[in-house]
């Protein structure tokens, strides 16, 4: 990538990130965020086809930096598989409650909701929620242990989360209690 590419997408994921944080990711029209910036529509969209690519982007740091911190713990830790699966899940749960509004916005948008699944992020996500899944369950084949963690990151999309904290008023504590009781069975 060129400087000035460099330097104009460092530019909008700066602007992007003070917009949604002052006013909310849903009150931010990427237009808003090339005015902003001051930089032309064609080049926010040539460094982002759609807002919900620019959210992952903004997200995709601290998620990679979950998964590092999530591996370390599990290359060092003497917990069991019990506590391995809560500590790892209760960190996800407060990455995804921590990032919410950004989260949203790559699962709904259109171009948003194949491309998660399809980007390394998922594949490393995965990979993390695969190794605690089958320490937690040992002796699954393959493609019972690959669905169990395609549903357990399914079944914690922001939607899905928010209305088993929000509307069944259930804690972190208590879907990472049901989750685990879920896929142990």
């Amino acid at each position: 990538m060129r400087k000035d590419a460099r330097q104009n997408q460092k530019k909008i994921l700066t602007t992007a990130r003070q917009l949604f944080s002052a006013r909310g990711v849903d009150a931010v029209s990427m237009k808003d965020i090339a005015s902003a910036a001051g930089i032309g529509a064609g080049t926010l969209y040539r460094h982002y086809a759609h807002k919900s690519t620019l959210c992952l982007a903004l997200v995709t740091d601290r998620v990679r930096a979950f998964i590092t911190d999530c591996d370390q713990y599990l290359i060092t830790s003497q917990a069991d598989a019990v506590e391995q699966f809560n500590v790892v899940l209760g960190r996800y749960l407060s990455i995804r409650e921590a990032n919410m509004a950004l989260l949203t916005n790559v699962e709904a948008g259109e171009p948003g909701r194949l491309q998660f699944y399809q980007s390394e992020l998922y594949r490393d996500l995965a990979q993390l929620f695969r190794r605690v899944i089958s320490n937690l369950t040992p002796g699954l084949t393959t493609a019972t242990l690959t669905f169990r963690t395609d549903m357990l990151i399914a079944m914690l999309k922001s939607t899905s989360y928010a209305f088993q904290r929000n509307e069944r008023q259930l804690s972190q504590t208590e879907i990472l209690t049901e989750l685990r009781q879920l896929l142990q069975s």
